[in-house]
């Protein structure tokens, strides 16, 4: 179907007046073309995210249309529908002229436009979510897509590269975000940007710079070891948290993800390689999984050689072996082991007391104690004690310090000295009610005993009071231990039936 003639001036009219709209394109039929440019004018003018860059993809598309509307014009003269001419000679100018030959360049340029205007909706949707990685993929292709679009600086590259480096700032990718922001205040400098957008770069530039130094004063020289220790960082916080959790099995996945990723960002052996080697290795132990927490221990070890570190970095892992042989009937390893470790503390503490002191005493006390060796496990005990005198009421480990007194009580009950092991529990229910109100195992514990020695002494009424504390407390912090709960509640049947015994033979008893 041939197209009804079309006006040259008129055409020029309505791209000086209403080219913002497309009124030219609609006039010489591009209704998709129109489309376009009244969507952006549209867009542009509510004020949504991202109408700047709709304007100023509008302003060099009306310039390129200048190009267009000639073109267009001119091929319709060839087809005969230009004004004043007659039928006659449109056909001899179309016999005597060649077709131009069809300009795939802009073709091309315009598609790439197109799909920047896509990638521009889908950028902002991703910035609004706060997906920032998924922005920082997304202007990488509106780059792109800018770079064949304008061959050269231009001012819409520049901003779509101002766009990109803000999308990496947020994702720490410093070094990328300044490769970004440098070269938009190139173009910006070359063409004459106005100083409002120039200002808005180089501020994030500065901001940039800033992120930079503060990650070299963490150790991370380019982008990759930036992200790696965003990692390390993460997975250190995450697996405190399941530890003091008691999700021992998540602490030991996120502890051995950081290993991993100190690792990759040391490169080889280094201090926070060994920190967390040492921590999955006490992790592995209290799981039993005795083989995976040998070979942490050992690595940490020979990496503490290879580094030409003290002995307060070998302290951990040494104590976590002892632990292990102890487990196994080792006792011999273990207790050389137990003595290595008590050597490290004292002089880490520097021949004073600390919480790795009173540790390494309870530990060897305690194999002695299990291996029936009283004396020296009494001996041990009163050391640890002596160093928990000199340590600041109320500050240090108090599930450690609970413990150890809990230990040494156990050692005076054993042999019937109930004075000695009262006064000992009750120190450790003291520790207890200061730090967490006696809410925790190792007070279970203590009542639990308080009530053993109440019931051997006679005091059942005193013995029912420490037995049903006991069983409230096994029922609030270790409600899973079964076998806890049920001798709670067994110890407290047993009272009880033995006071109303008690009761019924008083009762029954004649008065005087």
């Amino acid at each position: 179907m041939t197209p009804l003639p079309r006006r040259r001036s008129f055409a020029w009219l309505l791209w000086l007046v209403g080219g913002f709209i497309g009124a030219h394109r609609f006039y010489l039929g591009s209704y998709l073309g129109g489309a376009a440019q009244l969507g952006l004018l549209l867009y542009g003018l509510a004020g949504l995210p991202g109408s700047r860059f709709c304007l100023m993809v509008l302003l060099p598309w009306l310039l390129f249309d200048l190009w267009w509307v000639h073109r267009r014009l001119k091929k319709q003269g060839d087809a005969g529908t230009t004004d004043g001419d007659s039928d006659e000679a449109a056909a001899a100018r179309q016999l005597t002229r060649r077709p131009a030959p069809r300009d795939a360049t802009k073709d091309f340029d315009l598609t790439a436009l197109a799909e920047a205007n896509k990638l521009q909706e889908r950028f902002v949707a991703a910035a609004e979510a706060g997906d920032w990685t998924r922005a920082v993929a997304i202007g990488e292709q509106i780059v792109a897509a800018m770079r064949r679009v304008f061959k050269g600086p231009h001012q819409n590259l520049a901003m779509t590269l101002c766009m990109l480096g803000q999308a990496c700032y947020q994702i720490d990718a410093f070094d990328k975000a300044r490769a970004s922001f440098e070269e938009s205040l190139s173009i910006g400098r070359k063409i004459g940007m106005p100083a409002e957008d120039m200002d808005v770069a180089r501020k994030a530039l500065d901001l940039t710079l800033v992120g930079i130094e503060q990650r070299k004063a963490r150790g991370a020289t380019s982008d990759e070891q930036g992200a790696l220790l965003n990692l390390l960082d993460d997975r250190e916080a995450r697996y405190r948290d399941a530890l003091a959790q008691g999700d021992l099995q998540s602490a030991e996945k996120l502890c051995a993800e950081a290993v991993t990723a100190s690792r990759r960002l040391h490169g080889g052996p280094d201090k926070t390689v060994v920190l967390h080697l040492s921590s999955h290795a006490e992790l592995c132990r209290r799981l039993r999984w005795n083989e995976k927490a040998q070979a942490s221990a050992d690595e940490a070890l020979a990496m503490v050689g290879q580094l030409g570190l003290d002995d307060s970095w070998r302290r951990g892992p040494t104590n976590t072996l002892a632990l292990l042989h102890a487990a196994a009937g080792r006792a011999d390893e273990a207790e050389a082991l137990y003595k290595k470790t008590i050597a490290m503390a004292v002089s880490e503490a520097g021949g004073g007391s600390s919480d790795g002191v009173v540790r390494a005493f309870n530990n060897l006390a305690f194999l002695y104690a299990e291996s029936g060796q009283e004396a020296k496990a009494e001996l041990c005990y009163a050391r640890a004690l002596v160093h928990l005198d000199k340590l600041p009421q109320g500050e240090g480990d108090t599930e450690l310090h609970s413990d150890m007194l809990n230990n040494f009580a156990g050692l005076f009950m054993a042999r019937r000295d109930f004075i000695r092991a009262r006064e000992l529990f009750e120190r450790s229910l003291d520790i207890q009610q200061r730090s967490c109100r006696g809410i925790s195992a190792a007070a279970a514990n203590a009542h639990n005993d308080l009530g053993l020695i109440a019931q051997e002494e006679g005091e059942l009424r005193q013995a029912l009071v420490h037995f049903k504390r006991t069983l409230l407390l096994n029922q609030i912090c270790t409600p899973d231990h079964f076998r806890n709960i049920d001798n709670a509640q067994r110890n407290i049947d047993s009272v009880s039936i033995a006071l109303a015994a008690v009761a019924r033979a008083a009762r029954m008893e004649p008065s005087t």
